[in-house]
């Protein structure tokens, strides 16, 4: 019997599956350090997305975390409640409020981030260095110039 070669399309999609699969356990592991901390994994991803020097329009968090501005606002107000963003007018069009991250907020997003980007063990326990290096830079260039 024949073998039947896989499309480049179905390769692509199974290597986005792998990539998904990967995530999710990356998502699991990383849940129990996170959990103490009391914070959404999209409040964390709001988070990642401030600058350390200068607040971002809700706007512009809205369209990275690709949800509505109430949505972000909403989250702003917990994140704010906590004492971790501020809101501030924006100099240019005060109609704009912008967030930023307060002194406490600075140092437990450098925490909780360090624990989120955490490699899930099958990546590290089930490929050696050279090969993660071949993986990464495959990653890489398929990377390069995206967003």
């Amino acid at each position: 019997m024949v073998a039947l070669r896989k499309t480049k399309q179905q390769l692509a999609a199974e290597v986005m599956a792998s990539i998904v699969r990967l995530n999710k356990e990356r998502i699991r592991e990383s849940g129990p350090h996170l959990r103490p901390y009391d914070l959404t994994t999209q409040q964390l991803w709001l988070l990642s997305r401030l600058a350390d020097d200068a607040g971002v329009p809700i706007g512009t968090l809205a369209e990275a975390l690709q949800c509505h501005s109430s949505n972000v606002t909403g989250m702003v107000d917990r994140l704010e409640t906590r004492g971790l963003v501020v809101r501030q007018p924006d100099a240019t069009d005060r109609r704009v409020k912008l967030v930023a991250l307060t002194p406490e907020g600075r140092a437990l997003r450098g925490k909780l981030l360090e624990i989120a980007r955490r490699p899930p063990e099958a990546l590290v326990d089930r490929l050696d260095s050279e090969q993660l290096e071949t993986l990464n830079e495959l990653l890489a260039k398929v990377c390069a110039g995206l967003g």
